[in-house]
This record gives C-alpha cells, sequence and structure tokens, in this order.
C-alpha cells in the first residue's frame, strides 16, 4: 500500500542587502561604514582608491544615515 505524498517546505531565502555603497570619487561600491557608538564617530573607508573620512555620529543614526550626510558634504565641497 502507498502512502500518500507529504508536501515539501522549502526554507525561504532573504536576499543580503549589499553592504558597500558607491564611492563619490572613484564610482564603484566598495564604501563601507563602521560606527563607533561609545566614541561617537563613523569612518568611512573605500577598498578601491583609498579614501578615509571621518564623521561625528548624531544619536539614533544608521550605517545609510551616516554614509548620506558624508555623500552630501562630499558633493557640496567639490561644486
Amino acid at each position: 500500500m502507498g502512502r500518500r505524498k507529504r508536501r515539501t517546505t522549502l526554507p525561504v531565502r532573504r536576499r543580503r542587502k549589499s553592504a558597500f555603497f558607491r564611492c563619490p570619487v572613484c564610482q564603484h561600491n566598495s564604501i563601507i561604514v563602521e560606527l563607533y557608538e561609545k566614541e561617537g564617530k563613523a569612518v568611512i573607508k573605500c577598498f578601491n582608491c583609498g579614501l578615509v573620512r571621518e564623521m561625528n555620529l548624531l544619536p539614533g543614526e544608521s550605517k545609510v544615515d551616516v554614509y548620506t550626510r558624508f555623500f552630501d558634504s562630499f558633493i557640496e565641497g567639490e561644486g
């Protein structure tokens, strides 16, 4: 006698968001933002062109917020 075929559940594969941001100097997705909450600072590094900047970390900010402030200040400084 045969059994009923059981439905198998496939595991949900979540898409990983990229940890890298676009560099305003070299235009590669090679910027990483490191947050140091105890010191109240954030370090922005580009692995392609070697750009390194340090910014103050405001309370409640995430990596995206710090990158946006960095990008805006960098573009204003060039223009």
